[in-house]
């Protein structure tokens, strides 16, 4: 079979193996979840609740004025987005906590928790800060009998400040004045805890409680169709979040009517303005006809010739009074246009209502209105930088362009009809010239007419002030708090229940994880099979792990000599056979890859199984780097096989007797500075031929080949080459060490043991009844357990029934008791 390569990790579902890894390391999932629930106990137990409060408001406004009166729409704007904007804006959140006292937080000391007091606390404080530093910083106050109390705080530049004072007192630092106000004077001064109890205030930062409530507020659509709005605040305190909540829905009532009513103040602010000069003129004009008529004497009974031609004469002038007003509108929309970047559309459209030339502009200031309403959604979500705030502001200039253009083109077409209108007012009035009354009738008639187009004109102006009055009056916010916040003593945060499950389940996942992690790196023998797979080279026998503690002296087969590992030794003995059944004394050769594989182990005690059938046997260390034998067979080790290879000491001088018969050992002597140039010596091969004379087996304890070579020699001179692996401790890729071996030595009569076995249940769950097959024709299994181990059965049945029959005793005596 060709070598098969071996992977560093497990590239096989082997479900038995997985099953076994997770056994051997349910611990880890069990320590995890015990960890998690400690872990989540103590996040619980001391992260903060957090509490939400919410309100729900519907937007829609309905201006009765404007139904009324018939006046344009001005400022009525439904979109969500906007009213979402507002409530999210740092200057409206400003107004609303200036309608709250967030000015001073209060504060109680846990061990290790603070707690905020907020409405709660049994003092208030009225504090002027000089200076910012103390902005942030806890300013304790301790309350002693009577009227006492003492502050200490620590400025950031580690500055310490402690001051005693009387509450009564104005008190005065370097860094802020305040006094204080008792509201609760039982619960400072009746308290039993009052010198332990730690009050402390903080004096916050009007820009630092804005930024703080925007943090920890949502404000977003609830249904779209409903027009309806849900205002969401979290905070550590249950009352603080609900009178954010409340301010803000109640705030925002207010702060939409005044914003509704910006574009009629604008509106109202213009007509006074024009009012003054028109009164002013009017009353001129006024003047100035009342000394006309004085001067010649008329009164309001003065007749007039030809009254088709007065008649026609009034038609002009008032034509020419709406001239004048169509001018004066086109100025203050042109002057709008060209010194105000941010156009007020809904004044502009007001101004154009009742015109003529409304129907010729409209259209351009609506297109303008609908590029401003694009532009300002938005800037909700990209920059001014964007391309499309770009675009949009091109289109909007292109259309102030073309208003502008209109604007001129409707005051050039004015000016020509003014100028065609006054030629015939000219032409009437020259008919109109009596000479034979005494007075100029055309001059009385321009005074007339410029009477009465100022009249007209401030007429016209008192009733838009009081159309936009009215309107201005008839706004009322429509916004409806359909749920008014109440206060939510259920922390939304830490929620318990997902706390416990995420830490368990975070705790299984790492668990199996590391499980998964095992079984995929896992590296180790655990069965023949997983040596077999990898090499040909025969399998010997394996040994059962022994279950107690392994005794100093490690020969346990002459104490327990109906153990299983005594009965796979003497499998292992019987297989011997198979190899080699010539007669002649052998050799036996016990290596293994690495140091703690049970080579010495598996030496000594297969040398006390040999010796038990009469054979002589000797054990020999040849383990000079580490030696172990006479620390394993108690025995000093002043001299032995290092001593017998220097030539300093005789077979004879270094050979002990073992406390079982026909068993001897030499131990591996002092450590020599050069192991290799003495095993590999000519020496060792007269050791070896002499020692044969003697014994029937010789079993050498070599050193592990993965790391010296010192025992390639006694390997190769083996009659029994034996390579040892262990279960659970040994590496699979060990085995390309073995074959290595077999190759680059020629070493062709080796073979394996597989040692420290699971018994009775084998690896995977197989049950004692599992049977090994070794390819030799020979299949044993085992049927005995250790004898300690039976004891124990035994006992346990017989306590079992003992206890059987004492049960039964007593029912029969409380039954013969009953009778």
């Amino acid at each position: 079979m060709a070598n098969k390569k071996i992977s560093i990790i497990n590239d096989e579902l082997d479900l038995k193996l997985l099953l076994f890894i997770a056994r051997k390391n349910i611990y880890f999932p069990i320590i995890f979840i015990i960890i998690a629930i400690i872990g989540a106990v103590l996040y619980l137990r001391y992260t903060h609740p957090v509490y939400e409060s919410n309100s729900i408001i519907q937007i829609q406004t309905n201006e009765e004025a404007n139904k009324i009166l018939g006046v344009q729409d001005m400022g009525s704007e439904s979109e969500l987005p906007r009213k979402i904007e507002v409530m999210r804006s740092f200057t409206f959140l400003q107004r609303v906590t200036s309608k709250l006292p967030l000015d001073i937080g209060y504060f109680t000391k846990g061990t290790i928790l603070d707690y905020e007091q907020y409405n709660g606390t049994p003092y208030r404080i009225n504090a002027l800060v000089k200076n910012q530093t103390i902005y942030g910083v806890s300013v304790f106050i301790r309350f002693y009998d009577g009227d006492k109390a003492s502050i200490g705080y620590t400025l950031p530049d580690k500055t310490r400040r402690e001051q005693d004072f009387s509450i009564k007192d104005k008190v005065s630092t370097p860094e802020f004045d305040f006094t204080l106000q008792t509201i609760d004077y039982a619960k400072l001064y009746g308290n039993s805890n009052l010198l332990t109890d730690e009050y402390f205030f903080v004096i916050n930062k009007p820009e630092q409680i804005v930024n703080e409530i925007s943090s920890n507020l949502v404000v977003s659509v609830m249904n779209d169709a409903a027009q309806t709005i849900e205002v969401k605040y979290q905070d550590r305190n249950p009352f603080k979040a609900t009178d954010i909540v409340n301010t803000i829905t109640q705030e925002f009532r207010n702060y939409d009517i005044e914003k509704k009513a910006e574009s009629s103040n604008s509106i109202l602010s213009f007509i006074d303005s024009r009012l003054g000069y028109v009164y002013d003129s009017l009353l001129r004009s006024e003047e100035r006809l009342q000394d006309f008529k004085s001067r010649y004497k008329l009164d309001s009974s003065v007749s007039r010739p030809l009254p088709t031609l007065y008649t026609r004469l009034n038609d002009y002038e008032n034509e020419l009074v709406n001239i004048e007003l169509e001018a004066s509108s086109l100025d203050e929309i042109a002057k709008s246009l060209r010194e105000n970047p941010n156009i007020d559309i809904y004044k502009l459209i007001a101004l154009t209502s009742g015109y003529d030339f409304k129907g010729t502009i409209s259209g351009t200031l609506i297109s303008l209105r609908d590029l401003l309403v694009k532009r300002e959604q938005l800037l909700y979500d990209v920059t001014e930088q964007s391309g499309q705030i770009k675009n949009i502001d091109y289109q909007i200039s292109i259309q102030k362009k073309l208003l502008l253009e209109s604007i001129s083109t409707l005051k050039a077409n004015n000016v020509n009809r003014k100028s065609n209108i006054n030629k015939m007012i000219e032409d009437y009035e020259k008919k109109l010239v009596r000479k034979e009354d005494g007075y100029d009738a055309v001059e009385l008639s321009s005074l007339q007419r410029m009477f009465t187009i100022n009249e007209k004109f401030y007429n016209q102006l008192i009733e838009k002030k009081v159309e936009y009055s009215i309107n201005k009056a008839g706004f009322v916010s429509q916004n409806e708090i359909l749920k008014k916040s109440e206060v939510n003593a259920v922390p939304v945060s830490p929620n318990k229940k997902k706390v416990y499950i995420v830490c368990l389940i975070a705790a299984l996942l790492l668990g199996i994880g590391i499980i998964i992690l095992k079984y995929v790196l896992f590296n180790e023998i655990v069965t023949v099979n997983d040596i077999t797979k990898y090499t040909d080279t025969p399998v010997l026998g394996i040994v059962p792990k022994y279950k107690s503690v392994i005794p100093v002296s490690q020969l346990i087969v002459d104490k327990h000599p109906k153990s299983l590992i005594a009965e796979s030794l003497r499998s292992i003995r019987t297989n011997l056979q198979f190899f080699n059944n010539l007669p002649g004394s052998k050799i036996i050769a016990i290596t293994s890859t690495v140091s703690g594989e049970g080579k010495t182990f598996f030496a000594i005690n297969l040398a006390g199984v040999i010796a038990f059938s009469n054979k002589r046997v000797i054990v020999i260390d040849l383990d000079l780097r580490r030696p172990k034998i006479h620390i394993g067979l108690g025995a000093p080790n002043v001299k032995g096989m290092s001593t017998i290879l220097a030539q300093r000491d005789t077979i004879e001088d270094c050979i002990y007797k073992s406390n079982v018969p026909n068993l001897d050992f030499i131990t591996a002597g002092p450590v020599p500075p050069n192991p290799s140039e003495l095993i590999f010596s000519d020496i060792t091969d007269k050791v070896m031929a002499e020692l044969k004379l003697k014994y029937d087996f010789i079993i050498i304890d070599n050193p592990p080949v993965g790391l010296v070579t010192d025992g390639m020699k006694s390997l190769q001179i083996a009659d029994f080459p034996i390579y040892v692996f262990k279960a659970d401790y040994s590496k699979r890729f060990y085995v390309q060490n073995l074959d290595r071996l077999v190759e680059e030595t020629k070493i062709t009569k080796i073979s394996l043991i597989l040692n420290s076995v699971e018994p009775p249940e084998t690896k995977y769950g197989y049950k004692n009844n599992y049977k090994y097959g070794y390819g030799y024709g020979y299949i044993y299994g085992y049927g005995y357990y250790d004898e300690d181990m039976v004891e124990e059965r035994k006992r346990s049945i017989f306590q079992k029934i003992g206890g059987l029959f004492k049960n039964k005793g007593k029912r029969r005596r409380r039954r013969s008791r009953r009778k």
